[in-house]
């Protein structure tokens, strides 16, 4: 057998942010057996369309991730292959998350969040850390959604650009889609963050709105 594939996709829009995460995930340790690479994608109409430009290339594990998400956690490929293989239900695992989405299908609007990330906001950096079963003797937690900041797959399947043409909800609508197609959605349990995430100041809050009641139309 060859080496396994665990492939990284990332949208780019910003030069300095991919250089940065690029650093960051070459100095990820790689376990015997696998090989990682980086597909980049450039001028994407949607995250859930550029995502869906990797669909055809082979991997046994996919890494959906944020150019501004910078990996810390040196280890974290040994731990992901460790927790998919431990369990072969969980189809994708995020880094911050909701057990039970409310009403508003805002995930971080739940009262029951799980995962911890060091955010870099404002030339400030604090951590957030949602202590949801943080105690329970398990190593991860099952939610409904997780942030896609961070999504990396076990099974693979298209991403939902036919509805989420945009920037946002794709992460939250490919979290139902798995548990449509009968995999579990999960956040490690983790003594400490795995990365750091640079949230930008900018929001469009009227494209978030539009976006969010095709997620509550669809999904809730």
């Amino acid at each position: 057998m060859g080496l396994q594939r665990i492939l990284f996709v990332m949208c780019v829009n910003n030069e300095a942010l991919f250089q940065q995460a690029k650093r960051q995930i070459a100095n990820l340790f790689i376990p015997p057996g696998f090989t990682v690479e980086l597909y980049e994608v450039r001028n994407a109409k949607s995250m859930a369309s550029g995502y869906n430009c990797a669909f055809q290339l082979e991997a046994t594990y996919r890494i959906f991730i944020h150019q501004d998400t910078f990996l810390i956690h040196q280890g974290m490929i040994y731990d992901l292959i460790r927790l998919f293989d431990r369990h072969p239900q969980l189809g994708m695992i995020g880094l911050a998350g909701c057990v039970e989405l409310p009403s508003s299908g805002i995930w971080w609007e739940g009262e029951r969040l799980v995962g911890q990330v060091i955010e870099h906001r404002s030339d400030r950096y604090q951590l957030l850390r949602f202590d949801h079963g943080a105690r329970e003797s398990t190593d991860y937690v099952e939610v409904e959604a997780i942030d896609g900041l961070f999504m990396a797959t076990s099974v693979h399947f298209p991403w939902r650009n036919d509805v989420f043409d945009g920037f946002h909800f794709y992460d939250s609508a490919h979290s139902k889609e798995m548990a449509l197609a009968g995999y579990v959605v999960g956040v490690p349990v983790l003594q400490s963050p795995w990365c750091i995430h640079y949230n930008g100041d900018e929001f469009d809050h009227v494209s978030y709105e539009r976006y969010r009641k095709l997620f509550v139309r669809h999904y809730m």
